[in-house]
């Protein structure tokens, strides 16, 4: 005890030890990017509803619930009226792959086995939750705990990312995995153990089993390896760890396409839609779009930054790796053909390609900001303060718009799948439009059939009522070409690349061509009736009235149930419900009874009871509605023979 304790009796208060401080100061900033991402994950889960609703969605969700029930990535048709996917593309006569890598659905089956599709949906949102956390831990590297925060904050706003991170596509997880595994492989850099090369390795070589175009980053972290370990030898647990899934991802691409280099992308001919001329037309149209819904004001802070990063010799390490990373992303996707030229595959649209991006812009943004606030001072802060506030502001209420929307999507699509599983038994046929068949296809309780083959019979085999196109066996109800297949037009462009597959689903073209519209009819009606054998036959229709144009002589149908029915959307933007030109919506009355009623239709039995003719919807469903919200209406078919 000290002189002036034992004169007082009292202890005297100690002073804490600076260190001590730090470490308090670093905890607390810790525990604030923590609890960030918590938050983060809330909002996003808020907005999450137990289904999915995009092509895309399907062809990850599908493979996951195959894994996980049945222990492939694969299946094949047990009828020609069966619906398919538009990602799920043919390899053998009736046997079908999808187009995406099998990467994301290990995890998504992994889910499924503890929880179903509800759990399956919560990868994404976790993941990214996961990288708002990552991308705190990789600024600490460049700047202090609260500008760290300030990058994972932008990160957690992007709208894009919050939207594709409800939407079960690969393009967050392929975010997650490149930012964790460059924080793993900046640490090897710094220390070669063999144990921090292998999770770098790992980690990075899971990217393209997720998503094949990013494996373009391989070239940039491999040159990185050879300029800053030495000795050389030393990159083998990196060279190994990433190995590991490359070599799976081989092995499955062998099984399901014919050799470990081919993709899906093989079937569509999209290796082949990249050229200078997409890239000139697309070059403007994303920067726009990066600057605008994208990462915003942090895009022009984040490309400087990583420039200057690459010039300072103290942080040359991650300006390098950033600038890797980043421009050949960015430049691939601008040379592709599915670029930035408007409507559905628009630079808006598109931005999901580049989610990955995305965090490195954030960081080097951040590290350009503090080191201008390092240099002047109180007005160098107050200048970071206002960039930050709008920037955070800009993305949150944007962010919210978007979460709202995909909300209302989902939401619809969940009320059909809780209407279906309480309402119609497993096993039994659904007629649903596309969209709806991409999310109950995720349930995989039914068997799908999508309404354009029953609804589709016009003159030609081209058109059916409201002007929808007979199937032709490339997914979503496209049209045969003129002629039917094999017909004029049919081999035209047979090498451009397209997202759907031609000649899908050939034996189910050729089943039905060359019929009269009658014969096709009862063709299609009697396959639909012998696939469902014994089980009832259900349609979930925007329009009795195509119910009523479409059904056999004689048969009828049973109101079941009408829900709320907002068309869905999907992220680009695309509209749901019925197809263009589909006839009027039904009403919103008369739920019980048999169906037909009243005055003919073409000859034919006249709509079901409650329908209110004049309520046709615009090519993205939902508007123009008649008396209210748009509705989905189910019902039961009730056949005579």
């Amino acid at each position: 005890m000290s002189e002036s304790e034992h004169q007082s009796g009292l202890p005297l208060p100690r002073a804490e030890a600076p260190g001590a401080r730090r470490v308090g100061r670093s905890t607390a900033w810790l525990l604030g990017a923590l609890a960030l991402a918590g938050l983060h994950f809330l909002w996003l889960t808020a907005h999450l509803a137990p289904a999915i609703m995009s092509p895309d969605a399907n062809g990850y969700v599908v493979q996951a619930r195959l894994l996980a029930e049945e222990g492939r990535t694969w299946f094949a048709t047990a009828s020609p009226v069966q619906y398919v996917g538009m990602h799920w593309l043919e390899t053998a006569p009736g046997v079908f792959h999808s187009r995406y890598p099998a990467g994301l659905p290990v995890f998504m089956a992994a889910a499924w086995k503890i929880g179903g599709l509800d759990a399956a949906v919560l990868i994404n949102p976790l993941l990214a939750s996961a990288t708002v956390l990552l991308v705190f831990f990789l600024a600490r590297r460049l700047v202090s705990a609260p500008y760290a925060l300030l990058a994972a904050a932008v990160v957690a706003t992007v709208p894009v990312t919050n939207q594709h991170a409800l939407d079960a596509d690969a393009h967050v997880a392929a975010a997650f995995f490149l930012v964790a595994g460059l924080v793993a492989l900046l640490r090897f850099g710094e220390s070669p153990t063999p144990r921090m090369g292998l999770i770098a390795g790992l980690l990075l070589g899971a990217v393209p089993t997720i998503r094949y175009p990013e494996a373009v980053v391989g070239l940039a972290v491999g040159g990185w390896l050879l300029w800053r370990v030495r000795p050389v030898g030393r990159v083998w647990p990196a060279v190994l760890g990433a190995l590991l899934p490359i070599a799976v991802l081989g092995m499955h691409n062998a099984a399901a396409y014919g050799a470990f280099w081919r993709t899906g992308y093989a079937l569509t001919h999209e290796q082949t839609g990249f050229g200078l001329g997409y890239f000139s037309s697309h070059v403007i149209p994303y920067l726009q779009a990066l600057s605008g819904q994208g990462v915003a004001l942090m895009f022009a802070f984040g490309v400087a930054g990583i420039v200057a990063l690459a010039f300072d010799a103290r942080r040359r390490d991650e300006g390098v790796l950033f600038a890797g990373i980043v421009t050949p992303i960015i430049l691939v996707y601008m040379a592709y053909y599915f670029g930035a030229s408007g409507g559905a595959g628009g630079a808006a649209g598109n931005l999901r390609f580049l989610i990955p991006t995305f965090p490195f812009f954030a960081v080097a943004g951040v590290w350009l900001l503090a080191r201008l606030a390092e240099h002047l001072g109180a007005g160098g802060r107050a200048a970071v303060a206002v960039i930050a506030l709008l920037q955070l502001g800009v993305g949150m209420g944007a962010s919210g718009s978007t979460l709202a929307s995909t909300q209302t999507s989902l939401a619809g699509a969940a009320r059909a799948r809780a209407v279906a599983e309480k309402e119609i038994p497993a096993g039994s046929v659904i007629i649903v439009d596309r969209q709806l068949a991409e999310s109950l296809d995720a349930v995989g309780r039914w068997k799908l059939v999508e309404e354009t083959m029953v609804a589709g019979f016009g003159e030609g085999g081209r058109a059916g009522p409201g002007g929808m196109g007979f199937p032709g066996g490339r997914g979503g109800g496209f049209p045969f070409p003129p002629g039917g297949p094999g017909g004029p037009g049919a081999g035209e462009a047979d090498d451009n690349p397209m997202p759907m597959q031609r000649g899908k689903n050939r034996a189910q073209q050729e089943r039905y061509a060359g019929l009269g519209t009658e014969a096709r009819r009862a063709r299609v009606w009697a396959d639909l009736r012998a696939w469902a054998g014994d089980r009832p036959v259900y349609w979930f229709t925007r329009s009795i009235e195509a119910v009523d144009f479409a059904l056999p002589e004689g048969d009828d149908y049973h109101s079941i149930a009408e829900i709320d029915a907002p068309a869905m959307a999907g992220p680009g933007g695309g509209g749901g419900g019925p197809m263009p030109g589909m006839p009027g919506l039904a009403g919103r009355g008369g739920l019980s009874g048999p169906g037909r009623s009243g005055a003919g239709v073409g000859g034919r039995a006249g709509p079901g009871r409650g329908f209110r003719p004049g309520g046709g919807t615009g090519p993205t469903g939902g508007r123009g509605s008649v008396g209210g919200p748009v509705k989905l209406r189910l019902v039961r078919l009730q056949f005579t023979k």
